[in-house]
């Protein structure tokens, strides 16, 4: 299943915007909707997952909420696991689950008659892992240096072939199906193996060429994905309109986020409206559009047949730009920050470097103070300028005002989601 607040570098969900209140729809026998309200309540939460029947939630000061179905210990597991660290991304699947700590660390638990969970434990000790995501029956991590992880069932090639497929790339992004797999380039390349009787590969692959994708989610027969200008591209099984109605509903919409279910598909525009299409028996999209009606959705994931979101907490609205911190490896150790001072007195923005992302409102016109400290050293100051389209409702860079200091570069992705880049 997949699940998004957007990318971290992958399609699993990480903190990036203010904590908000958790929304949940759907079947919920095994406890995977009520139980995740329940233990939610009284909390700001910043991310979510969803598996074929649990759910997980990741708190604003990074502790995990689980709940739903444990037959494979994919709840207590993974929350025995996360117990006294601080989260950064979850991911959910079949029967089991994912946790990214804070400092990069993979956790895993629930079913593991493929190998899934040991294998990609194993493929992942010593590595700093920034995103992963869980299928039915495999799972993938991306690592700090771009590298592709998989591991579990490979009937289909959803492991050998991605891996194949991501050899020689630097990847930032990643989603598993039942039995396919998504992956995304730093440059925005698209690339896609496994199962393809719906051509739930072939298809999205033929849809992303010449665009530049920057998310991507994958479900049991269908793969969506985003691109840098905020379109929409699916493909897939399409038996509940799960495929060609999320098209519809977010036609002539900027798109920032995707999440695809069992058999049903949701996005998030880029002014957080929350859209969805697909099977609703249990009332996994209406129920949650309902509920969601109005608000600011900030994050939501796409389960088996229950579906979750985050409305947007207290923190900037409307204007909004996210922003994180990277350095070229080879470059200084990384204790790097990047301080964006508010140029009308409100608190600094911080960015760490390879930590997760940071929304951050925009004042269109201002100078906005840039400070590159390496530990407590100055090593870079500077000026950035951002834009703001109405129309749009875009938010970019004026590269002729702004001033960034030697080294420092910074490139956007579309959604109004910026990289600055450290490369001394």
């Amino acid at each position: 299943m997949s699940d998004v607040s957007p990318p971290p570098p992958a399609t699993s969900a990480g903190a990036g915007h203010p904590g908000g209140r958790l929304l949940a729809a759907g079947l919920g026998h095994e406890g995977q909707v009520r139980g995740i309200l329940m233990a939610a309540e009284g909390e700001r939460v910043v991310a979510v997952a969803a598996g074929d029947r649990h759910s997980l939630a990741l708190t604003e000061d990074g502790r995990l909420l689980a709940a739903g179905l444990d037959d494979h210990a994919q709840v207590t597991g993974i929350f025995a696991a996360a117990r006294g660290l601080r989260l950064a991304a979850v991911a959910a699947g079949g029967s089991h689950s994912l946790a990214v700590t804070a400092d990069g660390r993979l956790l895993a638990a629930g079913d593991d008659r493929n190998h899934q969970v040991t294998g990609i434990r194993e493929a992942a000790r010593g590595r700093k892992v920034t995103g992963a995501d869980c299928g039915a029956v495999h799972l993938l991590a991306v690592t700090e240096e771009g590298d592709l992880l998989a591991a579990g069932h490979d009937g289909d090639g959803q492991v050998a072939g991605i891996r194949a497929a991501a050899r020689g790339h630097r990847v930032v992004a990643a989603a598993a199906g039942d039995f396919h797999s998504l992956a995304v380039t730093e440059d925005g390349r698209l690339l896609g193996s496994g199962r393809d009787d719906d051509q739930q590969v072939s298809g999205l692959l033929a849809a992303a060429e010449g665009h530049k994708v920057v998310a991507v989610a994958a479900a049991a027969l269908q793969s969506l994905a985003v691109t840098e200008d905020g379109r929409i591209l699916a493909a897939g099984h399409d038996a509940h309109h799960q495929v060609s109605g999320i098209l519809r509903a977010a036609q002539g919409q900027r798109v920032a986020a995707v999440a695809a279910g069992h058999l049903h598909s949701l996005a998030l525009t880029s002014a957080g409206q929350l859209v969805g299409a697909g099977k609703d028996g249990d009332r996994q999209v209406s129920g949650l559009l309902a509920a969601a009606a109005g608000r600011r959705v900030a994050a939501v994931a796409a389960g088996g047949r229950h579906s979750l979101a985050v409305v947007a907490g207290d923190g900037p609205t409307g204007r909004t730009a996210r922003a994180d911190f990277r350095t070229r490896e080879g470059g200084p150790e990384r204790a790097l920050s990047l301080r964006l001072r508010d140029p009308r007195g409100g608190p600094d923005v911080v960015l760490t470097s390879h930590q997760g992302a940071v929304d951050f409102a925009v004042h269109e016109g201002e100078d906005v103070q840039l400070v590159v400290r390496h530990g407590e050293e100055l090593v870079g100051r500077g000026t950035v300028r951002f834009t703001y389209d109405e129309a749009t409702r875009t938010t970019g860079i004026d590269t002729r005002a702004s001033r960034f200091p030697s080294y420092l570069t910074c490139t956007g992705h579309g959604a109004n989601r910026f990289t600055f880049l450290w490369s001394r």
